[in-house]
């Protein structure tokens, strides 16, 4: 068996903007920069797929892999694993959607940025911190002039 990678789509959403995509792991109030060929490896991971199937459907989009390409995107899936963006677990078949890969210009390798600096304000829980009568967010009572 082995080792397939996946979206932790229960806890991390995520958008791309032109040649960025933005996670925010929502249980761990932190979230990530992914540039050069990581927004394209993350959309391989809607799915369960090795490393090897990703190099695999990398190399049909782009013309020449570096040698350290899968040393490269295994650390950037285990980065996001150890963050909680990535679930692995041990399957016998890639679970790759069909169809061509959105890259374009020479492979880059995977930059991951992770920022910890929201991680408070992130991981609020905006729905049970809801009060029952004044609703959210929590409002000082008001006072009286004398």
């Amino acid at each position: 068996m082995t080792l397939r990678y996946a979206a932790n789509t229960a806890s991390v959403a995520h958008e791309t903007f032109d040649e960025e995509t933005v996670l925010i792991n929502f249980e761990r109030g932190t979230y990530f920069s992914l540039r050069q060929s990581a927004p394209v490896i993350w959309g391989l991971i809607q799915q369960p797929v090795s490393v090897d199937g990703i190099l695999r459907r990398l190399a049909d989009a782009y013309p020449a892999l570096p040698p350290d390409a899968g040393p490269a995107i295994t650390a950037m899936l285990e980065k996001l694993h150890d963050e909680g963006c990535v679930s692995r677990r041990e399957a016998g078949v890639d679970e790759l959607a069909p169809g061509p890969l959105a890259a374009e210009g020479a492979f880059a390798l995977p930059v991951v940025q992770a920022f910890h600096d929201l991680q408070e304000l992130i991981a609020i829980d905006p729905v049970h911190e809801v009060h029952n009568f004044d609703g959210w967010p929590h409002r000082p009572p008001p006072f009286a002039l004398d």
